[in-house]
């Protein structure tokens, strides 16, 4: 797993954004992972922490289910054989996406961030709401 930069996250050890997810150690930690929080590790200085991946200020948008970037491309159904279930997606309306950091193929009824990897300003939320 390649490390990558992450604008929403940050180590709270370092305070560095290159982040990557981590492995669960045990079943226990399936439970959290199940109500959104998941388990990362700095690259800088190696520490493990968790993070609950659902932002209020993104939670409309898709993100990528390898690495959770925001910043998605398309791609083309010519490129890549696809599953049956991707298939059966596709034709119910599902869009393409193509993450840009580690080219991740999936489809996704969510649209892609039109911030592409910055994270909406909440303020800015609660004036527009």
């Amino acid at each position: 797993m390649t490390s990558m930069p992450n604008a929403a996250m940050t180590c709270p050890s370092c305070g560095s954004a290159t982040l990557r997810l981590s492995r669960r150690q045990n079943l226990g930690e399936l439970s959290k992972m199940a109500v959104g929080t998941y388990p990362f590790r700095c690259m800088s200085c190696n520490q493990r922490f968790w993070a609950n991946i659902w932002l209020w200020s993104v939670w409309k948008y898709s993100k990528c289910p390898r690495c959770l970037s925001l910043d998605l491309t398309t791609w083309s159904h010519k490129v890549q054989h696809m599953s049956y279930w991707k298939k059966l997606l596709l034709t119910l309306g599902a869009k393409r996406h193509r993450c840009a950091r580690c080219r991740c193929n999936f489809v996704s009824f969510r649209p892609r961030s039109p911030m592409g990897t910055a994270a909406p300003d909440v303020a800015a939320d609660n004036v527009n709401a």
